[in-house]
């Protein structure tokens, strides 16, 4: 009997000697599993719990220089627990909670073309889209019925096309900012500069919905200008009367 337990318990060791010494390269498999293709780790040094290498925007190839530290003892009841660095200027360290009932992002600070996140999120979009999008996240919990959020997105020197012939339509600077705690919470939007002013809301649920209500209005004196832009706008939203259009858009967010 004793020789069994012996070679029972030195199985046991190595298997945990094993995981403690496990590449970080198998993080990628990971990753890339939660973000259905979405996001990929290169480049990977060190190991599964305390590495570096580049997050990957998918199917762009935009990258991030990430270091990363994973906790052991939250994986004993099903959660994922780390401090991640994401860029190479020195931000600050983000902690992330991930299980079953349970979303926890603290301290995020991220910046990415936007045409990348648009075809992460559509990757057959036809169009391009220009500007950086930047993601602030002072805190975002998410739980079965109630979300707590206090973040901003920025959409810098951001651009749509108009057609398929005239020039794009600059937004300016655009700007969403969500605080709040319920199961659903809502914030402003608007966006300063550009060719149009953007006045609208987004509506976000716990349950992972989302809902963008905007109203978009030609800018300037210039007809011919207010003509091309009210054109792209029609293919977009209805007009409200007052000469602006009204944008919908519903989708989830996790």
């Amino acid at each position: 009997m004793r020789p069994a337990l012996a070679f029972a318990a030195g199985a046991v060791l190595l298997a945990i000697a094993l995981l403690i010494i496990a590449p970080a390269a198998l993080l990628d498999a990971r990753i890339d599993a939660l973000s259905d293709g979405r996001l990929r780790i290169a480049s990977a040094a060190g190991t599964l719990w305390q590495g570096s290498g580049e997050l990957v925007l998918m199917p762009a190839g935009t990258r991030q220089p990430l270091l990363w530290r994973l906790d052991a003892w939250p994986l004993l009841r099903g959660e994922i627990r780390a401090t991640i660095t994401l860029g190479a200027n020195g931000a600050r360290s983000a902690t992330v909670a991930y299980g079953r009932d349970r979303l926890d992002v603290h301290d995020l600070d991220v910046s990415l073309p936007a045409q990348s996140v648009l075809l992460a999120a559509a990757p057959r979009a036809p169009f391009a889209v220009g500007g950086a999008l930047a993601l602030h996240v002072e805190r975002l919990v998410q739980l079965p019925d109630v979300l707590d959020a206090q973040l901003s997105i920025e959409w810098h020197d951001g651009s749509v096309p108009g057609s398929l012939i005239d020039a794009p339509i600059s937004l300016g600077d655009v700007r969403i900012a969500l605080d709040g705690r319920g199961a659903a919470i809502n914030g402003p939007l608007r966006n300063s500069g550009g060719d149009v002013e953007i006045d609208g809301q987004l509506d976000v649920g716990a349950a992972g919905t989302a809902r963008l209500d905007a109203t978009v209005r030609p800018r300037g004196s210039d007809r011919a200008s207010a003509d091309r832009i009210a054109m792209a706008l029609a293919a977009l939203g209805a007009p409200d009367g007052r000469g602006g259009y009204r944008v919908i858009w519903t989708g989830t967010w996790r």
